[in-house]
């Protein structure tokens, strides 16, 4: 089973965003880690995240979409982007990589960058990606479907 090529908006290799918890459990088998939570006070807003933790691999399902998945996060550099392991790469890197892709919409979170200087999150709207560095190297890539 190929699970290396991040395919924006699709999924992660043979792992397809949109598939249902039982589908990916059979791909994948058992999680490590399942964890539940509400990311507000609204009844229907839970969250059930699956951690892989050898293939450094986090998955989301979203209450409000009926329990597909609806977001990814990979940690390791074994996990591609059009062939480019970007995960260890300097922000710097990771920032001409999102330029030579075209990405435009890309929106920097003030807010952790000021907690933590030399830690950020970029948003690449274009793509429904985010980008999360620590001391400026690339930790983890998250992204989901692509919204219309």
């Amino acid at each position: 089973m190929n699970l290396k090529e991040i395919n924006i908006g699709i999924g992660l290799g043979d792992l397809k965003l949109d598939s249902p918890r039982e589908t990916v459990e059979v791909l994948l088998g058992k999680p490590f880690e399942k964890e539940k939570y509400n990311l507000s006070e609204l009844d229907d807003d839970a969250t059930e995240a699956w951690h892989y933790d050898e293939q450094d691999l986090s998955l989301s399902f979203d209450e409000e979409n009926n329990w597909l998945l609806t977001s990814i996060a990979v940690s390791s550099d074994q996990y591609t982007l059009d062939g480019v392991a970007l995960v260890g790469k300097s922000k710097k890197d990771a920032l001409l990589f999102i330029d030579k892709k075209g990405w435009k919409d890309v929106e920097e979170d003030e807010e952790i960058a000021n907690e933590e200087p030399g830690n950020s999150l970029l948003h690449i709207n274009d793509a429904n990606m985010s980008f999360w560095f620590v001391e400026d190297v690339l930790t983890e890539i998250q992204f989901g479907a692509l919204l219309s």
